[in-house]
């Protein structure tokens, strides 16, 4: 299950929550998917039942512990058989052109780096991010109940911000790479460069972005200046200014 943050129009209004990515051009609003399965079941008040089962935002989910991420899994699969059947409303998993996808938590509870510098996180920001600075890319790891580690994302450190990508796995895949690419040049890194990295107990909703790996410096002249990130589980993209740094 890869879970994110997106928002979106609804009429005069605009609704952000919690999203599962759903095949390839769909995202499951899970709270709403939740009360739908539990009105249905004729329970009452499925709204505020819902939304204390499987939060509408990914930092309670993770701060609610691993009994609201398994009700998270169970909706999910829900939303998949109900999707394979054809008939599940836009209202309740809308296209993925129709939303906004943020940072996949967009107010984490402290954001930092494995060595405990602490980050700025309301400079936090997300997909589609015009930098000025080339940031280093890597991964972040995203902290649940326990000192747990309850998933990974993308992230771009940078000395003035962090962008986080939009979609957290729940499990780091056993093999794979972080593919960096720029104006036709092109950067990789297994993610077994941090297998043996130990990792600070983290609270619930923290983010620790790990060192970036070591990576060939991209030439100065880059266009387009478009820079592109990429795992198993995401696609990052970023705007690189007409003055960029690059340190």
């Amino acid at each position: 299950m890869i879970l994110g943050t997106a928002s979106w129009a609804e009429g005069p209004s605009e609704r952000r929550a919690l999203v599962a990515r759903l095949g390839e051009n769909r995202v499951a609003d899970l709270s709403r998917i939740e009360a739908f399965r539990l009105r249905k079941l004729g329970e009452g008040r499925p709204e505020v039942m819902a939304e204390a089962l499987v939060p509408s935002s990914l930092r309670l989910l993770l701060e609610s512990g691993p009994r609201a991420l398994q009700r998270a899994r169970q909706t999910f699969s829900y939303a998949e058989k109900w999707a394979k059947r054809g008939d599940l409303p836009e209202i309740l998993a809308p296209r993925l052109e129709a939303v906004r996808l943020l940072p996949c938590l967009p107010r984490p509870a402290a954001l930092r780096t494995a060595s405990g510098v602490l980050l700025d996180r309301l400079a936090l920001r997300g997909p589609g991010a015009q930098l000025s600075v080339l940031p280093f890319p890597t991964l972040a790891a995203v902290g649940a109940t326990e000192g747990r580690v309850g998933g990974w994302c993308l992230a771009l450190e940078g000395p003035d911000c962090t962008v986080l990508g939009a979609w957290l796995t729940l499990e780091l895949p056993a093999s794979g790479h972080l593919e960096v690419a720029c104006g036709g040049h092109k950067r990789s890194a297994p993610f077994s460069a941090w297998e043996d990295l130990e990792l600070p107990s983290l609270r619930p909703a923290e983010v620790c972005l790990l060192p970036p790996p070591r990576l060939k410096a991209l030439p100065e002249a880059l266009e387009p200046r478009t820079l592109t990130v990429r795992t198993p589980w995401d696609v990052l993209k970023v705007g690189l200014g007409a003055d960029l740094t690059i340190h």
